[in-house]
């Protein structure tokens, strides 16, 4: 489990984005406390995280964009592996549980629909 603290009840995009900015947020003051930081770079680090994670983003974007929050702030690192593991254990298992329902109800095609969308993401992350 990623974080107890936080409502995982995740179900679409909208609970996911508030995942993402309340785990960033957290982060962030938490370095500004241990001085890890100073208010400009935290200033720059909230700026990235607004930039990126956008309202009325689909889960997919906010997926692909939330992993790019640390390409060059390594600080954000420990929201990008939250990023991927909640999106795992929400969204990814959701989708697998989805193309079993499907073969077993002979839906082959929208199965299959399914497993290239996962293995996209999988290969581009």
């Amino acid at each position: 489990m990623v974080d107890n603290k936080f409502d995982l009840n995740i179900k679409d995009q909208d609970g996911f984005r508030k995942f993402i900015e309340y785990e960033a947020a957290t982060l962030i003051i938490s370095l500004l406390e241990k001085g890890s930081v100073d208010e400009e770079k935290a200033g720059k680090l909230s700026q990235i995280t607004l930039d990126l994670i956008i309202p009325g983003m689909t889960v997919e974007e906010l997926y692909l964009s939330g992993v790019k929050l640390d390409n060059h702030d390594p600080e954000l690192a420990p929201v990008v592996y939250k990023i991927m593991k909640i999106y795992e254990e929400k969204f990814e298992k959701k989708a697998i549980e989805q193309v079993s329902a499907m073969v077993k109800n002979k839906q082959f095609g929208q199965a299959q629909d399914i497993v290239k969308k996962v293995l996209q993401f999988k290969m581009g992350n």
